[in-house]
């Protein structure tokens, strides 16, 4: 004869093992040997049952045993010599060395299991409208002698299983549930109880999720750099040096911001176009003025009359003269103090413009903020010691998960940093054709919008080409809040969650693929041919 449908089924051996549940695991084998596959049995099912006045009580069920037409039995198993004091009315069991221990009520609590289940299932939806079903409970002493008459107004002589009962208890759930009118619950019934009982489920988690998480956790330390400004407070030359993940921008930022408060006229500057329109954002009622260097120059050369039609493009040669020139017409243009992020980006001749529309040389503020990566910049330390700068170091990796950090560290050359952020989810590596690149890339956006629920304005996607850039755009038009750029263009930027394009054209600069494994902050999916990944992940910064 096939046994009871057991759950669990198999027994977790962890079970199996514990000393205190012995005497349970000995009243699941024997339910499972001598049931037949008509009934069911659901091994310690835990409820939660509610007070008429609100409140919650934990409870937990032994075993619940059902059957089609003969009903359901609630069971508590205890194992021991049992017993109960008349006073206190205090139920105790002994144990084989002799060890007396408190115990619940084991009658009250397969009466309290048998009407909260009932009265669950009942609510259900799925359950069978029609007649009462059977439903009883019993009581399990497999160590004791049965006891001569009953125990109590509540407790007959016929709801225990005891020693003598024990070896046969299929027969004794049989007689506890005969006898009366009451009806079948039928199948429906018996899938009622299952899904009360043991319904699967799964409640998944979102990458989104475990990203909000990384990101709270960055957030808490990235302040934690600010302590660096603290330090040189009174230095008025200052170079900052920090690889990608250091804070490096933020600090900048802080030091802008400190500067203008304290009533400098402050100028926080940079290269980039999009860093400059994400530094504006940032700083927007702080005070500081957010220009590039050629908008700057651009400014300063209209503003004092020099020139009207000065190019971006010129700017970048002839601006430095144009400021220092412009300053001399109209000193109201010099500034008490300047902050440069991204100061690698630098030329020589602009170090020297910059110090010439200060308004006093040796009072006012000059802070850089620097990568230090050699590798990629060189060492900037000495060019910038030349203008009588004290550089000092970020150490500490704060803005990126210890995955990403790592990846990005394989295009790193210069002072040790410490990676201080979550550990994160690894870089995750899609390897593709090259004629499939912005299809794999539409599947990555989907699987992370979709199935990740991650919002397309927390993800960036970067390309090395603006070809490709310009294709993806068009393809990924439908991700509302999606920024898709250049990696030359994300310098100095960051993001929750970016997406590389890496195209061959990535291995002819080493600065696009540090820039390029350093954006994201807490997850990042790279795309991309096999033997260019496989250059990704072992590429090694130590020269050769």
């Amino acid at each position: 004869m096939t046994g009871a449908r057991m759950w669990p089924s198999p027994l977790p051996r962890q079970i199996r093992q514990d000393p205190l549940r012995s005497s349970e695991v000995r009243v699941y084998d024997l339910l499972s040997e001598q049931l037949g596959p008509q009934w069911t049995v659901y091994y310690s099912r835990p409820y939660l049952k509610m007070t008429p006045s609100g409140a919650e009580i934990d409870g937990e069920a032994d075993f619940v045993v059902v059957h089609s037409t003969r009903g359901m039995l609630a069971i508590e198993v205890k194992g021991g010599e049992i017993s109960r004091e008349t006073t206190t009315g205090q139920w105790f069991s002994r144990d084989r060395h002799n060890v007396l221990h408190k115990i619940k009520n084991p009658v009250e609590q397969a009466t309290t299991a048998q009407h909260t289940l009932l009265d669950k299932v009942r609510a259900l939806a799925s359950w069978p409208k029609g007649p009462f079903i059977r439903a009883r409970h019993g009581v399990v002493f497999p160590h004791v002698a049965a006891p001569p008459d009953n125990l109590g107004a509540d407790m007959p002589r016929d709801i225990f299983c005891c020693r003598d009962e024990f070896p046969k208890i299929g027969d004794w759930v049989r007689n506890r549930l005969s006898g009366g009118n009451e009806g079948a619950m039928g199948e429906t019934g018996m899938k009622a109880f299952e899904e009360l009982l043991s319904l699967p489920f799964t409640l998944r988690a979102p990458l989104a999720s475990y990203l909000s998480e990384d990101e709270q956790a960055i957030e808490t330390l990235t302040p934690q750099q600010f302590y660096v400004l603290d330090a040189v407070s009174h230095l008025t030359r200052v170079a900052a040096g920090g690889g990608a993940g250091t804070g490096k921008t933020i600090v900048a930022c802080e030091d802008a911001f400190r500067l203008a408060s304290a009533g400098h006229r402050t100028a926080l500057l940079c290269l980039g176009d999009k860093l400059a329109s994400h530094l504006r954002q940032r700083m927007k009622a702080s005070g500081v003025t957010v220009m590039t260097f050629p908008e700057l120059c651009q400014h300063y050369a209209s503003t004092s009359g020099l020139r009207t039609d000065l190019s971006l493009k010129d700017a970048l040669e002839s601006g430095p003269d144009l400021l220092t020139r412009a300053v001399k017409k109209d000193p109201s243009l010099r500034l008490d103090a300047i902050v440069v992020d991204e100061a690698q980006d630098f030329r020589t001749q602009w170090w020297i413009a910059l110090e010439d529309i200060l308004v006093d040389p040796k009072a006012s503020k000059l802070h850089a903020f620097y990568d230090t990566n050699q590798s990629v910049y060189g060492d900037l330390t000495g060019e910038l010691a030349s203008f009588d700068i004290v550089p000092i170091r970020l150490t500490r990796n704060l803005r990126n998960t210890q995955m990403i950090h790592a990846a990005a560290s394989r295009f790193y050359r210069g002072s040790a940093i410490t990676a201080d952020g979550p550990e994160g989810f690894p870089v995750d590596w899609v390897a593709c054709s090259k004629s499939s690149l912005e299809q794999e890339t539409l599947n990555v956006l989907r699987k992370l919008t979709v199935t990740g629920e991650v919002s397309p304005t927390n993800i960036c996607v970067m390309a090395p080409t603006d070809d490709f850039v310009t294709n993806l755009q068009k393809r990924l038009a439908s991700f509302d809040g999606l920024t898709v750029a250049h990696i030359r263009d994300f310098k100095g930027l960051e993001c929750q969650a970016a997406v590389l394009v890496a195209s061959r054209e990535i291995a002819d600069q080493f600065e696009l693929a540090y820039v390029a494994l350093s954006r994201a902050r807490t997850h990042m999916t790279i795309l991309g041919e096999t033997d260019i990944l496989d250059w990704l992940k072992t590429h090694s910064p130590d020269p050769k």
